[in-house]
């Protein structure tokens, strides 16, 4: 008997690692969420869109602390990130 016919696959035992590392990578993911918005907070909201000069409301202002983009543009900025995002990352 060689040894891969002694070698012993243990389903279970893969499912379970498996889900450890997704659960490490989706904190990984948190963690990077969170770092961003505490920089993101410590930048001054900007009156005027960056990308199209649209007045930015003072109530997303208030919302959205070190908000640079009017919602318009930072649907599509999501959407192109989105877009060209690959499996696997999760992060910018």
């Amino acid at each position: 008997m060689n040894d891969l016919e002694k070698f012993e696959y243990n389903n279970e035992e893969e499912a379970e690692m498996a889900q450890l590392h997704s659960i490490h990578l989706h904190m990984n993911a948190v963690a990077e969420v969170q770092k961003k918005l505490a920089t993101q907070k410590s930048i001054p909201s900007a009156e005027f869109c960056e990308e199209c000069g649209v007045d930015i409301p003072q109530k997303r202002r208030e919302l959205v602390p070190g908000v640079q983009l009017c919602v318009d543009c930072q649907s599509l900025s999501e959407r192109i990130k989105a877009n060209y995002r690959r499996p696997g990352d999760y992060t910018e």
